[in-house]
């Protein structure tokens, strides 16, 4: 038997079935809810991560830039929308997001540099961002640290290899 509650709209006494908050004839209110909460989840993300600092904010606001997506673009065409890690691995796997081989957060200087861009596909992206975390010390709570610079997308795809 699914469980119910009583619909969330004031002086409804009519229930609501399977996890949600409005019964049926509240049912568009619950969208209008959902909206709201990803509104704010967002606005609570872009405050807390995207501008914690003023050099968050730089580096945030460069990627709204008609530069970036400009580079951006030739980087997705230079690397024909293949992530280049799975290439340096012998696979070959689509993709859109174009990420600094060298963090900004480590070398603010090469954000603009098309030799430090390079296609990459979701899962490699999350296992690099690791790997940089623990490597360079980017990211938020991280000290970074004073570490050779790595510039080959092969050899970083050897070290983040699962």
């Amino acid at each position: 038997m699914p469980r119910v509650k009583q619909c969330r709209m004031a002086g409804c006494h009519k229930l609501a079935k399977n996890g949600k908050a409005y019964c049926s004839a509240h049912q568009d209110l619950e969208q209008e809810m959902n909206n709201r909460h990803d509104r704010a989840m967002v606005q609570r993300y872009n405050k807390i991560d995207r501008k914690r600092n003023e050099v968050k904010r730089e580096q945030s606001n460069f990627y709204r830039t008609k530069q970036w997506v400009g580079l951006r673009q030739q980087v997705l065409e230079r690397d024909n929308y293949m992530c280049q890690y799975c290439q340096a691995r012998g696979r070959v796997k689509p993709a859109k997001v174009v990420d600094h081989i060298v963090p900004i957060e480590y070398r603010p200087d090469d954000k603009a540099k098309l030799d430090n861009l390079a296609v990459i596909c979701g899962a490699c992206h999350t296992r690099k961002t690791k790997w940089e975390q623990q490597y360079y010390g980017t990211g938020q709570g991280n000290k970074a640290k004073t570490t050779a610079t790595i510039k080959s997308v092969a050899t970083i795809a050897k070290m983040i290899e699962v």
